[in-house]
């Protein structure tokens, strides 16, 4: 078919939509007499059409022509004697997004409450979809439950900003805008792999972290390879955001391409500060995606490079087959687009670095040192961030006692967070935990969680005893869980703020007042308030007195115990 034709074809359909709308259904025969071979091509169109008025309506809101006056905020509300609703995020179509707090684990989380009128069958189908998700970049579901006759679903909380709201509040950079598009594709990628594709991908969906980092959340209305093959997933989406196949209800062509469409979309807007299709009304935006080529970025702002044009153009191409096949070839294209504006920009600042490199040679060791005292160091108390720990020069040994007066931060996520570690390669080692909130050990032989949690932003002393014939865990002088021996041997260290030497997770993120390591069953049964003090059974203990130098830990007599690495 060529363009003439294709041009055409949109023409005639456009017509038909305009006579349709005035309720005449001009047959495909009419339309086509003095263009007979297109005949066959129209009359599919116009079938299609005719599957998807509904798309005139905003179809980000169910399919009610009013929003239910009934629904009002219900802060200050405990859902299953658990979840405290603090007050409210935002409200949409289909339910409430309310911050709130998690009683039991001490965290901060997000709860999504559906409408009286919603069925719970959906968002109980979203809490499926996401929890098998486990991503770094897709906001996580933690638990769902129902409140009242509706339906509630608890999220991760991110604490930030939508790209939206970001976006409104200042121009991003062409280099952070492809840098923010191209991980949400990675991470697209990975709900793409794992049969689930989000179909709602647009500015409101992508929540920026403090750290500036992108998740997706609402996969309201995504759907799995196994329902579009059984017909149970029905068209939806933003409009705006939406890709020709979705629009069309073509339903034989929806796959991650769809969401690839609506990250050029994305893209485009990040780039031009406007949509690439600028319609005035919804039935004109639908026209214009289904039939109307979208506006190249060079044609908006010529400054910007021709092979990130190309890069957007291919994502917006109207057939899937003409797009990037997978989000992955996106992000790909992408990330060789950033390569060598980074390496520009290392060149630069190696230019940077050779005109000062006298004075940091001169001033390097003194403020690392200060970085160090001032980062790790402050009021007598170490502050872990999350990526630094203590390589201490105690090598693990049996028995041995590990204790430590600890004030976590507010907790993200259910992963494990070590206190003290020893890891032995391809074993567990010894250490305490915060595993979610609750306190757990490693031993040789596996994890133990406790049933009790460590609050966060409160100072708790924790301990575990570490023999042969058995292995005991102690919050406040209570001992809260035990469970079989661990073996000697191994000859690796004991790192504080991580669970071993080579281990990049499991960092821990909060205060520690001090800690000491001692050999032997330092307890035996509960007991009383402790202060960390030296004595003949102890290996190590790192308290107020404790100074860093060039990353060196000293402690009072001037001897270098350990190290500090930062990741």
């Amino acid at each position: 078919m060529t363009d003439d034709d294709k041009d055409l074809i949109a023409d005639l359909l456009v017509r038909w939509e305009e006579a349709f709308d005035q309720g005449q259904d001009i047959p495909a025969e009419d339309l086509c007499t003095d263009h007979p071979h297109l005949m066959q091509t129209v009359r599919s169109k116009i079938e299609s059409l005719k599957t998807t008025a509904w798309t005139k309506r905003d179809p980000a809101r169910p399919l009610t022509d009013e929003q239910d006056k009934s629904v009002k905020d219900i802060s200050g509300t405990d859902l299953a004697d658990r979840y405290r609703l603090d007050s409210l995020l935002g409200s949409g179509g289909y339910g409430q997004v309310y911050r709130g707090h998690d009683l039991k684990l001490q965290r901060p989380v997000a709860v999504k409450i559906g409408h009286h009128r919603t069925s719970c069958d959906l968002l109980l189908d979203e809490a499926r979809r996401v929890a098998r998700l486990k991503h770094s970049g897709i906001v996580g579901v933690h638990d769902c439950g129902e409140h009242d006759g509706r339906m509630f679903l608890v999220f991760e909380l991110v604490e930030g900003q939508s790209l939206s709201d970001l976006a409104r509040k200042k121009k991003l950079s062409t280099q952070e805008s492809v840098e923010i598009v191209a991980t949400v594709a990675e991470s697209l990628q990975y709900a793409h792999e794992k049969g689930c594709f989000h179909r709602d991908i647009k500015p409101e969906n992508i929540l920026i972290d403090s750290n500036g980092k992108p998740l997706i959340a609402d996969f309201g209305v995504a759907c799995t390879l196994d329902e579009l093959e059984k017909g149970r997933a029905l068209s939806s989406g933003t409009l705006a955001y939406m890709s020709p196949e979705q629009v069309s209800n073509e339903v034989q062509l929806l796959d991650g391409r769809c969401d690839v469409h609506a990250l050029g979309v994305v893209l485009f807007e990040l780039l031009a500060g406007h949509s690439p299709f600028p319609a005035k009304d919804k039935q004109e935006l639908r026209e214009q995606i289904l039939f109307r080529q979208p506006k190249r970025l060079k044609d908006v702002d010529p400054s910007l490079p021709e092979n990130l044009d190309a890069i957007c153009a291919k994502a917006l191409a109207k057939h899937p087959g003409d797009r990037h096949q997978s989000a992955l070839e996106l992000a790909n294209e992408l990330r060789a687009w950033l390569e060598p504006t980074k390496l520009r920009r290392r060149r630069w600042l190696w230019v940077l670095f050779g005109l000062t490199a006298v004075l940091a040679l001169v001033a390097g060791l003194v403020l690392s040192s200060m970085r160090s005292n001032e980062g790790l160091i402050r009021d007598g108390v170490l502050h872990f961030d999350g990526r630094t720990r203590i390589v201490t020069n105690v090598q693990r040994k049996l028995p041995v006692t590990l204790e430590a007066w600890i004030k976590p931060d507010d907790y993200r996520d259910e992963n494990c967070q070590f206190i003290i570690g020893s890891d032995i390669p391809s074993e567990y080692g010894l250490g305490i935990a915060i595993c979610g909130s609750m306190l757990s050990v490693e031993h040789v032989e596996g994890m133990v969680n406790s049933k009790f949690a460590v609050p966060p932003n409160r100072w708790s002393h924790a301990a575990a005893v570490f023999t042969e014939s058995e292995t005991r865990v102690y919050l406040n002088g209570k001992l809260v869980a035990t469970a079989p021996g661990s073996r000697p041997g191994g000859e690796t260290r004991f790192v504080i703020g991580n669970v071993g030497e080579n281990n990049l997770i499991s960092f821990y993120r909060g205060q520690i007042r001090s800690v000491r390591i001692s050999e032997g069953e330092r307890f035996r049964g509960d007991f009383g308030p402790v202060k960390l003090e030296a004595n003949e059974d102890t290996l190590l203990l790192i308290d107020g007195s404790t100074t860093i130098r060039a990353d060196e830990l000293l402690n009072a007599d001037g001897h270098v115990f350990g190290r500090v690495e930062r990741y």
